[in-house]
């Protein structure tokens, strides 16, 4: 019997409520109801967590690069040597196939340049895609990501000072052919160096400025000695001493002059004994020799000789010849012949003074103080005048108590004698011991013990006979001493182009090699609380400063005992040596100097470049560096310039900004 359509959907619902109240068998059915959309989720958080992982190296390598760029890049100019340099630390980092990205980059999407309205940062856009893995199933076959990054140099207040060699060598070519002054000479690539280090930093000067912060360099060029006596002069006069002991000479003043006082006349008249010609009546009236006549005395005129006792003179004139009215002509006519005698005694009183009687090579006292005022100082040129009692005296004292000198204004060029020290130092010293005042940096001058002296080489002389190595000996013969003295060193300044390219240039090599007095004035000028504390805060509109040195030279360590440096004659003053022995010992010693010198400044937190040019590192030079990679060799004049350049771009700190 066929059910009616009322029946039917009776029939149906009650199967719908009976499977309604039956769950047995529905897990299957839900599970493939949603196996689409868990295998969605699951490996969309696969694929996204690859992508995340892609992208954070991705950023790190966009970071490599941009910071890398930047430290190359001159300017504001971002050029083909800063891609290269930022793609070789971008694919360092990020190799083809990182992460499985394919590819990984390409020249669109790795882009470094220079924002507009910057200047020297370096922003590079960089991104890539990351392949899924279950995504695909639903249509999304990558991930793209993409990161931007900057990098710039971050500068704070900075403080550098070029401590520069200017010692003869530097004369030479890098082949050590001595060329002059200019080109090809190291000293002329020095100052090509020197300025490639301005222009790298002159945008960042540029950029302290508009915000009222400052780059300043100081300059202190060295040789034998520094010419720091302006630099001192400006701080105040008072560091300088009044008066100082120099090897020099003296004038021995200690033979009588005495004034004449002429008697009166005894005149008398003389014939001759028997008739003569007129030729020999003329002969006996000057009192000259004829015949058999030999006059007596003969000569004996008043010359001004200076004697204790009385001197004769005796002069005689012509008279007459009574043969003839005329004493003219000759002839052998003879006649009786008359002369006139005149007898002067002269006697001598002392009381004129004392004549030179001879040098004395010795330690002599000057009186030092006109310099303190940049003042000459007048000193006698010749032995010719006369001194007013008996004693020794020297150049400067001939001029101001004497008379009848001949005189020359002599001034000072600047460069100094270094304050008190000890001899104690050695190649072994470990740490500066407390009577060394040169290397105390920081030390105020309140003595003379601590004050500078100016090296004086118009009166500093060597001895060349006996004492010739006792510093207060006597010797009977010496030698004038000259010093070289190299440009004025230049305390902390902000330059211009223009004036340090003038003053590069008046820089002249001459003078050996002293590397700790370049050293010791390059931390003083630097130092924050010497005598240029002052003018050295650290801080200055608020914020930081930076300080850097950077030591330049071309050689080793070269004292010479014999020459006047900032030490005196060493063989003579033995300030350094304490009693001379050989060159090894006196190099050892001045190293050792050197390093404590460096060992100051690094105390103080200056970061310290040293480079030498055309020469090989010691190891003196090597440990004065801040860090060994802050110690270098330069070969040649390009060479050098490129690491001038180089610190310029080190010197600021890269940070990034994003």
């Amino acid at each position: 019997m066929k059910k009616s359509l009322r029946d039917r959907m009776i029939a149906l619902r009650r199967l719908g409520n009976r499977l309604a109240r039956d769950v047995a068998g529905n897990t299957l059915a839900i599970v493939a109801a949603a196996i689409i959309p868990l295998a969605a989720l699951v490996g969309s958080g696969i694929d996204m967590s690859r992508a995340y992982m892609a992208q954070a190296r991705l950023q790190m390598a966009c970071d490599a690069g941009a910071l890398a760029g930047r430290r190359v890049m001159s300017g504001s100019t971002v050029d083909s040597t800063v891609r290269t340099e930022a793609l070789k630390f971008f694919r360092f980092n990020f190799p083809t196939g990182e992460s499985g990205t394919t590819p990984p980059y390409n020249v669109a999407s790795f882009v470094p340049t220079v924002p507009d309205g910057t200047d020297g940062i370096v922003r590079i856009n960089a991104s890539t895609t990351v392949p899924t893995t279950l995504m695909a199933m639903f249509g999304y076959n990558t991930i793209p990501i993409s990161v931007t990054c900057f990098a710039q140099q971050d500068f704070v207040n900075t403080d550098i000072i070029l401590v520069l060699d200017n010692t003869g060598s530097m004369a030479d070519d890098v082949n050590n052919n001595y060329v002059g002054n200019n080109a090809p000479s190291k000293i002329a690539g020095l100052r090509t160096a020197v300025l490639a280090l301005y222009d790298q930093l002159a945008p960042v000067q540029a950029q302290l400025a508009l915000v009222g912060l400052r780059l300043r360099y100081g300059i202190v060029p060295y040789s034998t000695s520094v010419n720091a006596g302006a630099a001192i002069r400006a701080v105040d006069p008072n560091y300088l001493v009044n008066n100082w002991n120099y090897q020099s000479k003296v004038a021995l003043y200690d033979t009588p002059i005495y004034t004449a006082h002429p008697g009166t006349p005894t005149v008398t008249t003389e014939t001759y004994s028997s008739p003569i010609t007129k030729a020999n009546c003329r002969a006996y009236g000057d009192n000259l020799p004829f015949g058999s006549f030999n006059p007596s005395p003969s000569g004996d005129y008043d010359d001004g000789a200076v004697a204790p006792s009385p001197v004769t003179s005796t002069t005689f004139s012509r008279d007459t010849w009574n043969g003839s009215s005329s004493m003219s002509g000759g002839g052998s006519t003879t006649a009786t012949c008359t002369r006139t005698k005149s007898v002067v005694v002269t006697t001598y009183t002392s009381g004129g003074g004392y004549s030179f009687t001879k040098w004395i090579y010795r330690q002599a006292n000057y009186d030092v103080s006109n310099f303190k005022t940049n003042s000459s100082i007048n000193l006698a040129n010749n032995t010719s005048g006369v001194m007013p009692s008996i004693g020794y005296y020297t150049p400067q004292q001939m001029a101001q108590l004497g008379s009848g000198f001949s005189t020359t204004n002599t001034s000072w060029d600047g460069c100094v004698e270094e304050r008190d020290t000890v001899s104690t130092i050695t190649g072994t010293t470990t740490s500066t011991p407390s009577g060394a005042k040169d290397l105390d940096i920081d030390m105020i001058p309140s003595d003379d013990a601590s004050r500078w002296r100016p090296i004086w080489d118009n009166i500093e002389y060597s001895r060349n006979s006996s004492g010739s190595s006792n510093p207060t000996a006597d010797a009977s013969t010496g030698s004038l001493v000259n010093a070289a003295c190299p440009a004025e060193a230049k305390p902390l300044q902000t330059w211009t182009r223009t004036d340090l390219n003038t003053y590069l240039n008046s820089m002249v090599a001459n003078g050996s090699t002293y590397h700790d007095i370049g050293m010791i004035w390059g931390a003083r000028f630097l130092s924050g609380n010497g005598i240029f504390g002052a003018s050295n805060p650290s801080t200055y509109n608020g914020m930081p400063v930076a300080r850097f040195i950077i030591f330049m030279t071309d050689g080793i360590m070269a004292p010479t005992a014999s020459v006047y440096s900032a030490y005196g004659i060493e063989y003579l003053d033995k300030r350094v040596t304490g009693g001379y022995t050989n060159n090894t010992d006196q190099i050892d010693r001045h190293n050792k100097r050197f390093e404590l010198a460096c060992q100051a400044a690094k105390t103080q937190g200056v970061s310290i470049w040293v480079i030498s040019f055309a020469s090989a590192l010691s190891t003196q030079l090597t440990n004065c560096a801040s860090r060994p990679s802050q110690a270098s060799v330069s070969s040649d004049v390009n060479s050098l310039v490129a690491k001038f350049a180089e610190i310029g771009k080190n010197i600021g700190a890269l940070r990034l900004t994003q």
